[in-house]
């Protein structure tokens, strides 16, 4: 699986995701620390924290970006 699958699994990012190539080979290098520590902070902090982070109607901020 990739990290950016993973991500999308962990509900950091949105499924289809948005990214460019760019951004996606980005999240893809990083190692899987670093992708453990990122959905451990979202599990963490809860769903609530970070929709209160970024509200609903905020359509440009969510995409292709983490949801938190």
């Amino acid at each position: 699986m990739t990290n950016v699958e993973r991500l999308q699994t962990a509900g950091l990012l949105q499924s289809p995701h948005l990214l460019t190539d760019d951004e996606e080979d980005k999240l893809n290098q990083l190692s899987s620390t670093e992708v453990d520590t990122l959905i451990s902070v979202r599990d963490k902090l809860g769903a609530d924290f970070f929709a209160r982070k970024v509200p609903a109607d905020d359509g440009a901020h969510r995409c292709g970006t983490l949801i938190f």
